[in-house]
């Protein structure tokens, strides 16, 4: 039997990797040590991928080549100076990121060029992911104890909310892992 106390150190040691499957038999690692990845998504253009290491509270992006499915020239798109994680994204038609920020009560809007542009508050905290459906952004929330935040966010914890926001999202990226 594993307690919560023993996974706990796991998690904060940095075990985990950032890989990337291109067809080849072994999988590349791009990115070691991580210990919470979080969201995956590409601009409109496909020409640039997007990665969130939640705990870094950083948005890297990599320049991407959709016919070999190549990753190269690593660098930091967006940092996160406030005190919750980025958590899950999405990227509009005009190549906006959609962030729920986890621990802060908002979504943040982060422009092309990684500068923040615009934000949503939400009444409760852990923001946890974004996904467009026509202009409206539907938003997910994790739950709260008792004791955690005001009774209303509390409350709301773990509910779904919806915001038209004006944007449409982009296309899910098809990807099929072969064995």
């Amino acid at each position: 039997m594993i307690c919560h106390g023993d996974i706990a150190p796991l998690l904060t040691q940095g075990t985990g990797h950032v890989h990337l499957f291109s067809g080849n038999p072994v999988a590349q690692s791009m990115r070691h040590p991580v210990t919470i990845p979080n969201a995956f998504g590409w601009s409109p253009d496909k020409k640039t991928m997007y990665f969130t290491h939640s705990t870094e509270r950083t948005v890297f992006a990599w320049d991407y080549a959709a016919e070999d499915g190549s990753l190269s020239n690593e660098r930091v798109f967006y940092r996160h100076e406030g005190p919750g994680e980025p958590d899950g994204f999405r990227v509009d038609t005009d190549g906006n990121i959609w962030h729920a920020v986890y621990g802060e009560s908002r979504v943040l809007k982060i422009s092309p060029e990684g500068k923040l542009v615009g934000q949503i508050h939400l009444p409760t905290h852990n923001i946890t992911c974004t996904q467009f459906v026509g202009t409206e952004l539907f938003i997910t929330t994790a739950g709260m104890e008792a004791g955690e935040g005001s009774k209303e966010a509390v409350q709301l914890s773990g509910a779904v909310f919806k915001v038209d926001v004006g944007a449409r999202g982009l296309e899910p990226f098809a990807f099929k892992l072969h064995a």
